[in-house]
């Protein structure tokens, strides 16, 4: 809203008084209930203090006229006074900005319109004239505003000035294509714009409403909101008419293929058809052996043959050593605090120094760089047996020197429907992994195309990105007793179908960034069938993978198309975005910034205005505007964040909608959740270690979203509403991660 501005800080630039012009200016918008707002802007030749200010309006306007910062009336037809509401002090180069409300404008135009600001002692402090066009108050319209669509646009304004039509200039939406024609006219395309030349003479006066279809448009598969110009001229060069308006084009959510549920196995010889419950389970006896010290990272490295297994399947080890090591395997929970249980042991394994991994690899004539593993002999077979609860596992391969871990996720496939999902995002792990010299993100034109499983995480001390970002979920569902299950990227795309079967609530980890179609499609199909997702996370589901086998051990990534473009569902078009599936869309890379809390439910028993200094960390998401919204969206929490890139500032949203199934849908926007619940947040992400009041709050925060996503179906056993507050007593060294460049 303009107002009048303060004089006392505007000075002149240079030279004396005598060089400043009034320079008055009267430019016009047109509102939604077709009023206009008159702008009269000026400068101060005389200083002064104001008493009021009386300009021109056009002969025959009509309307309730209003202004702002002070009092306006009519004191003859056509002429008003503004007054101002407090006193002004006006130095010479100061300038006036007075806008009039809800003018009701006549016929003709243009008009020539004065201006003139008096003082207190009747000092002329600015006086002169310009010359006022009507606003052409352009709309454009779309007969299917949609990406990807092919349309009619008609393109509507109102002429300002009268004379000889010559033609009209119109920009088209960008990435527009198709044979364009038009009507009553010849129509000419170059560089984006399209002119329009009448066929025969046309005259047009002040105020006619000229419009101008454009038939065989195809739009962009990308669309947004954009501000698209519409200029008329006259056969003498004069401007008739000039304005832009907005035309948005959204795309509705993707359709996605339907993915077969299947049946679950037949159970095992040996195998229970019932698991213990979480509050079962976490009264055995923990212990806080699991934890590798930083000073037993080294050579050893090691990796399992599989991502998830089951009761009754077995799934081999390979280890590079040299050296007789142990193998631990270990099950993630809470267990009084101590963050793990032992499950089971092999102790004086034999192992040897494995090959250097292969680099290379072609497909479709593209250098794919893959690292692999694939070329190291098996170490061990271990069998996952009865004993082996469902859940999280890390497994610690130690030789007294050097010590690893390698991850296991332990399926419950009783056909049983759990509470709760747990998801670890393996792919993006494999995605960030180094081991063997490259990583997705090696550089732009050096980083892999196809990415595998066989190989050791370089993260984590081998555990991938679960200790950084993922532990803290596991450790603080298990804690309070929650009716939990897990599994992994590669069992959404494997079992995906089955998700509905499987859990009435899914939550998605802090990095959940690479999805193939089937791992889409089940998400989407899974909220079509009512089944709640609490995002812990940001950038999910960002870019496009494709399993390369029936196994899911390698995927591959497209990078060649359109380099980094190419490599991201959006590429697809607007309706493949990350915003129409979760409800916000990534911003960017960021490090360590600060949220206040506010009023909403997910801060209830938080005190609004509360500061979680470097809550917002790793990557945000928020509401792109040009992106589809879902109806009843609402931005839960709100802050910003700044690029590490480049400097920019961005918005966080965490947004919670309700969908047409009555599954709820939760997208945090930030990578911290589950580190806050820790109090180890990744080192490099620019985080200050959380205080304890700070844990609290998210501790807070996470029960609010898993009360609101859950619908109170993930219910606290009152055994465990001690644990709720506790914090884990294993001392685990703090990670470092790779983020999104």
């Amino acid at each position: 809203m303009a107002v009048l501005l303060a004089p006392a800080s505007l000075t002149v630039a240079a030279g004396p008084a005598s060089a400043v012009v009034a320079g008055v200016a009267i430019s016009g918008t047109v509102a939604s209930n077709g009023t206009t707002t008159l702008s009269y802007r000026a400068t101060a030749t005389r200083a002064g203090t104001l008493r009021y200010i009386v300009v021109s309006i056009p002969k025959g306007s009509g309307g309730r006229i209003t202004s702002v910062n002070g009092s306006v009336r009519t004191i003859s037809p056509g002429v008003l006074l503004w007054r101002p509401a407090k006193t002004l002090a006006v130095a010479v180069g100061a300038h006036f900005s007075i806008p009039f409300y809800g003018v009701l404008l006549p016929s003709g135009g243009p008009w020539t319109l004065s201006f003139r600001a008096t003082s207190t002692t009747g000092n002329v402090l600015s006086a002169g004239s310009g010359t006022f066009i009507r606003p052409a108050n352009v709309r454009i319209t779309a007969t299917k505003p949609i990406p990807g669509q092919k349309t009619a646009l008609t393109y509507a304004g109102t002429v300002g000035r009268a004379g000889v039509l010559s033609s009209v200039r119109m920009k088209l939406p960008t990435g527009a294509r198709g044979t364009l024609t038009s009507v009553n006219g010849t129509l000419a395309i170059s560089s984006g714009y399209a002119t329009w030349r009448p066929r025969s003479r046309l005259s047009v006066r002040s105020g006619v409403r000229l419009a101008i279809p454009i038939y065989g448009v195809v739009l962009s598969k990308y669309g947004g909101i954009m501000r698209l110009g519409m200029t008329a001229t006259a056969s003498t060069g004069a401007q008739l008419m000039a304005g832009t308006g907005s035309l948005a084009l959204i795309a509705p959510p993707a359709p996605m293929p339907t993915i077969a549920a299947g049946s679950f196995p037949a159970r095992p010889a040996g195998c229970p058809s019932v698991w213990p419950a979480t509050t079962v389970e976490n009264a055995k006896a923990g212990t806080g052996a699991w934890v590798i010290p930083v000073s037993m990272s080294g050579s050893l490295a090691a990796y399992l043959t599989k991502v998830s297994a089951t009761c009754g399947s077995t799934v081999d080890l390979k280890v590079t050593s040299g050296r007789p090591v142990s193998v631990v395997a270990y099950r993630m929970g809470y267990y009084q605090g101590l963050g793990a249980r032992e499950i089971w042991r092999r102790n004086g394994v034999p192992t040897v120094v494995q090959p250097a991994p292969t680099l290379g690899g072609t497909a479709n004539g593209h250098p794919l760089r893959m690292a692999s593993a694939a070329n190291w002999t098996k170490t061990l077979t271990i069998p996952v047996t009865a004993a082996w609860v469902p859940g999280t596992y890390l497994i610690r391969v130690s030789d007294g020197r050097y010590a690893s871990y390698a991850p296991l996720t332990v399926r419950d496939d009783t056909g049983r429907k759990h509470a709760l999902l747990i998801q670890q995002a393996t792919t993006t792990w494999a995605a960030y992994n180094w081991y063997g010299g490259r990583s997705f993100y090696s550089s732009a034109t050096t980083g892999s195309g196809r990415l595998t499983f066989d190989r050791p995480y370089a993260e984590g001390q081998g555990s991938g990105q679960f200790l950084g970002l993922e532990q803290g979920l596991v450790f603080w569902a298990e804690s309070r007793g929650f009716d939990v299950t897990y599994w992994t990227d590669n069992d959404l795309d494997q079992f995906g179908g089955q998700l509905a079967a499987r859990a009435g609530t899914i939550f998605l980890p802090g990095h959940d960034e690479y999805y193939s179609l089937r791992m889409r499609a089940s998400l989407s199909q899974a909220i079509k069938r009512g089944v709640n997702v609490g995002n812990f996370g940001a950038n999910t589901a960002y870019r496009r993978i494709t399993f390369t086998s029936s196994t899911l051990r390698a995927w591959d990534v497209d990078r060649y198309t359109a380099g980094g473009s190419s490599t991201l569902w959006r590429y697809l078009g607007d309706a493949y975005a990350s915003q129409p599936l979760l409800g916000a869309e990534y911003g960017c890379g960021v490090a360590g910034n600060t949220l206040a809390t506010g009023r909403s439910w997910l801060f209830q028993g938080v005190a609004a205005g509360t500061v979680l200094p470097g809550f917002l960390a790793g990557e945000v998401d928020y509401v792109w505007p040009g992106l589809y919204k879902h109806p009843g969206l609402g931005i839960v929490a709100s802050g910003r964040a700044t690029c590490r890139a480049d400097g920019r500032s961005v918005p966080m949203h965490a947004t919670a909608f309700i969908a047409p199934s009555g599954a709820r849908v939760f997208n945090g926007s930030t990578f911290t959740y589950s580190c806050f619940l820790l109090r180890r947040c990744p080192s490099n992400l620019g985080i200050p270690t959380p205080s304890v009041a700070s844990r609290r709050a998210v501790t807070t925060m996470v029960t609010n979203i898993t009360n609101w996503v859950g619908r109170g179906t993930i219910r606290t056993p009152a055994s465990t509403a001690a644990a709720a507050a506790a914090e884990l007593r294993a001392a685990v060294p703090q990670q470092q991660l790779e983020v999104d460049r």
